[in-house]
């Protein structure tokens, strides 16, 4: 980096969002991750001001008295809520970056496949409005890759999968363009959502919190890893009251095989649909996962399993979407190249329309 540049770094940072449905990530290219906090925003209902953001927020869930509001402003990776998610990203991203004067940062935000264009000018809008000198957005899929190391400028074709909280991304990437790219609205939400209709079923309430907790400990993909069973609070819907009660890992993978399976039949769709010279290379370059989805016990060997080509998982898979998109600003030529213009995205869209958009309705 020049002088020059490491000046303007300084006063006007290079960031990258990752603006999930579960947490927001915000990176800063040579200062790495500045700050990663669930993408909850609290109102007070009675005088419409923000009351809490983040951890903070997500504390609330399920405990918040009635005049405060909680608000997920991302929903299936796509903004549900405009002035949530401006809040959330001009709040995260002035926490971030405190503790220096600066100027307005350049941000480059990821967005799912499954977006439409007008659901991506809505993140350009929301992060411009959060105070961004410059704002763009890149393919959710392509950030991770870059974040997860990949070489997308490399000629060998080389796969990413990105399991977030409410979509999954699959992208086939070679010589810095996007061969395939897929997006499907299932993640660690719909599993999440999944366990708890399921404990329904038994008569068994719990919050999200508490299914996200289960999920973590439990959840699994594949051959059960044999853990023990874990003690869970919540009600008891045939005693009308709160009780306390073991769930099993058998029945939170029961939940979660649903979710899994979609995900396997997404990739084994795109693989389908490759030319034999671009499967050849996957079987070099195997595929890579990243996300928080990435951490189920087992879902590594059993995509490698379903697939045939070898699956491994990112170093800290949680964080690179927003990694990735910091470091694509800092290659103005790869920025340009990845960047979705207008009628390349809507090409992108037509594709994923056939068959390859799914929701979860317990």
């Amino acid at each position: 980096m020049t002088v020059l540049g490491g000046l303007r770094s300084t006063i006007s940072p290079d960031i990258g969002l990752d603006l999930g449905t579960a947490n927001t990530v915000v990176y800063e290219r040579g200062a790495g991750i500045l700050i990663s906090e669930p993408s909850v925003v609290a109102y007070n209902t009675n005088t419409d001001e923000i009351f809490a953001i983040g951890h903070a927020a997500k504390e609330m869930e399920g405990r918040a008295p009635r005049h405060i509001r909680l608000v997920r402003p991302i929903t299936r990776g796509t903004i549900s809520d405009f002035r949530a998610a401006q809040t959330l990203v001009a709040r995260l991203v002035d926490r971030a970056l405190a503790a220096r004067p600066r100027l307005a940062p350049r941000l480059v935000a990821s967005i799912p496949g499954c977006a439409t264009d007008i659901e991506c000018k809505a993140v350009e809008q929301a992060v411009r409005a959060a105070g961004a000198r410059y704002t763009t957005y890149v393919p959710q899929a392509v950030a991770a890759a870059v974040g997860a190391g990949l070489d997308v400028t490399a000629l060998r074709a080389q796969m990413i999968v990105d399991i977030g909280g409410g979509t999954t991304e699959i992208a086939v990437l070679g010589t810095a363009g996007v061969i395939r790219l897929a997006s499907i609205q299932t993640g660690g939400e719909i599993m999440d959502l999944a366990i708890q209709h399921r404990l329904r079923m038994a008569r068994f309430a719990i919050g999200m919190r508490t299914a996200e907790r289960l999920k973590i400990e439990l959840g699994f993909a594949g051959r059960p890893p044999g853990a023990e069973s874990m003690a869970v609070n919540g009600n008891d819907l045939d005693a009308a009251a709160p009780r306390a009660r073991l769930v099993s890992e058998a029945l939170v993978g029961e939940a979660m095989q649903e979710g899994v399976d979609r995900i396997l039949r997404s990739i084994r769709a795109v693989l389908e649909a490759l030319p034999p010279e671009i499967c050849a290379d996957l079987i070099e370059s195997g595929i890579t996962l990243t996300g928080g989805g990435a951490l189920i016990r087992g879902i590594a060997s059993e995509i490698g399993a379903a697939t045939h080509v070898p699956t491994t998982i990112a170093h800290d898979p949680l964080t690179c979407v927003a990694r990735g998109a910091g470091e694509i600003l800092g290659s103005p030529t790869l920025l340009e190249q990845l960047r979705p213009h207008a009628d390349r995205f809507t090409r992108w869209y037509q594709y994923l329309r056939i068959g390859m958009r799914e929701s979860y309705s317990p």
